[in-house]
C-alpha cells in the first residue's frame, strides 16, 4: 500500500504587541491588558480552510509556531505557508530549510497577495487570492503536471458552497478563542487597510446554515468555546444578520466580532447581539479627530460618522454589548495632542476595551504609493516590525519613537487597575438596568399578555 502523502500546515511564529522593549513589559506587568491579548488569540483561519480543501489520502499536519516549534526533520511531501507582513522574514526562513531538503513550498495568505513576486523568490509557487479558488488546483498540479510559480485567482469564491474548514486540525492544541468566518470583504476602503483591497472586491457570504453548522461542529469539539466572527465588518447586511442572530440564540455560546458603528440605530439587532452571547464588537473607529479621518477611506464614511460616535458607544453598550475601540495614531494630521485625545474619548465613555496601532504602510495600499513616493519608509524596518504596534515610516509631526511612546500612553491611561474598577462599576450599573428592564417586560406579558415596546 503507497504512503500517504504528507502536507505540513505552517503558520510562522509572529511578535504580539511589538517590538519596543516598553511594549513587551507593559503587556507582561499589565493583568488588565492580558485580558484583552488573551481573548483575541485565535488559530490561522486559512490553514484550516486549506485543509478543508485538500482531499482524502493525504495526511495534514498543522503547526502554529507561536505554540509549538516547526520541526524541520518531519517527512513531508509538500509545505503550506501563510502570513502576514509581519510574518513575512520568518516565513521566508522556513521556506528555506524545507527547499534545502527538496520539499517544495506553496505560500498563500495576506503577505502573498500583497507582493506576491517578492514572495515568489523564496518558495516553489505563490497563490494570489483566495484558498478556495486555488487550492484544488495546486493539489492537482502537484500530484500530475508539477507547480507552477504562481496561481492567481480569476473568479470570486462561491462562500455559499464551500466546505467547512478542517476546525480538527487546531483542536489538539489551546485556544482560548476559536475564528469562524460567516462573510468576507469590507464596504470601506481605508487608505491604510490591506486586507479589503486585495483578497473581494465585493462581500461575499455564507448562508446562515453553514455558520451554525459551523458554531455547532465548533461546540462539538470544545468545552464551552468563545467565538470570534472574523468577518471585517459583521453587521453590513442587516437582514441577514438579523436572521444569523436569532439562531444562535439557541446555542448558547459567548462571541465577539468586529463591525462599523453603523448597526448602533438598529435596536432589534442590538438586543439580538445581546441574546445571543455577544460579549464585545471591535469597531474600528480609527480616530476622533474630524482633520484625521477626512479622507481615509474611499467614500468618507468615517468622517461623516465620527459625530455619531459618543451615541453610538453608548447605546451599543446599553445593551449589553461591549464596545472594543479600534485606533490607529500617527496619520498624517496627528500630532502629540493626538494620544491625551484618545485617551480622554476612551475612557470618558468608558469603552470595554481598546485596540490602538501606529499607521502602518503595508505593502500594496494608497498609503503606501504616498509615503514611498515622499521617502518616508524607515528602510531599517524589516517587514517584521510591520506588526502595527511598531513605527515604521517618519511621521509629519513627531518622531517615530514619540509615535510608539504616544500609542502606548493611551494603552497605559486605559488598561491600569484604578480605571477598570472604575468601568467595572460603570457595566455593573448597565447590567442592573438591563435585569431590571428584563424583569418588567416578563411581568408585563404575564399581567397583560402582551409585551413591552
Amino acid at each position: 500500500m503507497a504512503r500517504a502523502r504528507k502536507l505540513l500546515l505552517i503558520s510562522p511564529q509572529a511578535t504580539f504587541f511589538g517590538r519596543n522593549p516598553q511594549h513587551q513589559r507593559f503587556k507582561r506587568e499589565s493583568r488588565e491588558f492580558q485580558f484583552f491579548d488573551y481573548t483575541w488569540t485565535g488559530f490561522a483561519t486559512g490553514l484550516v480552510i486549506v485543509g478543508s480543501l485538500t482531499p482524502p489520502g493525504w495526511d495534514l499536519h498543522y503547526i502554529d509556531e507561536n505554540i509549538e516549534p516547526v520541526d524541520f526533520d518531519e517527512d513531508a511531501d509538500l509545505v503550506a505557508l501563510t502570513g502576514m507582513t509581519a510574518q513575512a522574514d520568518r516565513m521566508y526562513e522556513i521556506a528555506a530549510q524545507f527547499r534545502a531538503r527538496g520539499v517544495p513550498v506553496v505560500a498563500g495568505g495576506l503577505h502573498a497577495n500583497l507582493v506576491p513576486f517578492e514572495v515568489a523568490r523564496h518558495v516553489d509557487s505563490v497563490c494570489v487570492g483566495e484558498a478556495e479558488a486555488l487550492w484544488p488546483q495546486v493539489i492537482h498540479d502537484f500530484t500530475h503536471d508539477g507547480l507552477k510559480p504562481m496561481y492567481r485567482q480569476t473568479t470570486r469564491a462561491d462562500l455559499s458552497v464551500v466546505p467547512r474548514p478542517a476546525y480538527e486540525l487546531a483542536q489538539q492544541r489551546y485556544y482560548p478563542s476559536i475564528w469562524v468566518e460567516t462573510s468576507r470583504g469590507c464596504p470601506h476602503t481605508c487608505r491604510f487597510c490591506a486586507a479589503t483591497i486585495r483578497y473581494r472586491d465585493k462581500l461575499g457570504y455564507k448562508t446562515v446554515d453553514q455558520v451554525i453548522r459551523e458554531v455547532e461542529y465548533v461546540q462539538e469539539r470544545w468545552d464551552n468555546p468563545y467565538v470570534l466572527f472574523s468577518d471585517d465588518n459583521f453587521v453590513v447586511d442587516r437582514n441577514r444578520t438579523r436572521e444569523l442572530l436569532s439562531r444562535l440564540v439557541p446555542l448558547g455560546i459567548k462571541w465577539s466580532g468586529q463591525s462599523d458603528v453603523s448597526f448602533y440605530k438598529d435596536p432589534e439587532i442590538l438586543d439580538l447581539m445581546h441574546e445571543s452571547g455577544c460579549m464585545t464588537m471591535l469597531i474600528g473607529f480609527e480616530s476622533v479627530s474630524t482633520e484625521t479621518l477626512d479622507g481615509i477611506d474611499e467614500r468618507n464614511w468615517k468622517f461623516r460618522n465620527l459625530s455619531k460616535y459618543v451615541e453610538a458607544a453608548k447605546t451599543i453598550q446599553d445593551h449589553g454589548v461591549g464596545v472594543y475601540g479600534a485606533f490607529t495614531l500617527g496619520l498624517d494630521t496627528d500630532t502629540k495632542d493626538s494620544f491625551e485625545a484618545t485617551a480622554q474619548f476612551v475612557k470618558e465613555n468608558y469603552l470595554a476595551g481598546i485596540q490602538v496601532s501606529c499607521c502602518t504602510p503595508f505593502p500594496g495600499t494608497p498609503l503606501r504609493d504616498d509615503m514611498e513616493r515622499e521617502n518616508r519608509i524607515l528602510p531599517d524596518k524589516s517587514w517584521s516590525y510591520y506588526t502595527v504596534f511598531d513605527a515604521v515610516y517618519q511621521p509629519k509631526h513627531m518622531t517615530p519613537d514619540e509615535l510608539e511612546e504616544g500609542a502606548l500612553s493611551v494603552y497605559r491611561a486605559f488598561y491600569n487597575r484604578e480605571f477598570s474598577l472604575r468601568k467595572t462599576r460603570h457595566f455593573k450599573s448597565i447590567y442592573r438596568n438591563l435585569v431590571k428592564k428584563k424583569v418588567e417586560r416578563e411581568q408585563a406579558l404575564a399581567t397583560t399578555g402582551r409585551s413591552m415596546v
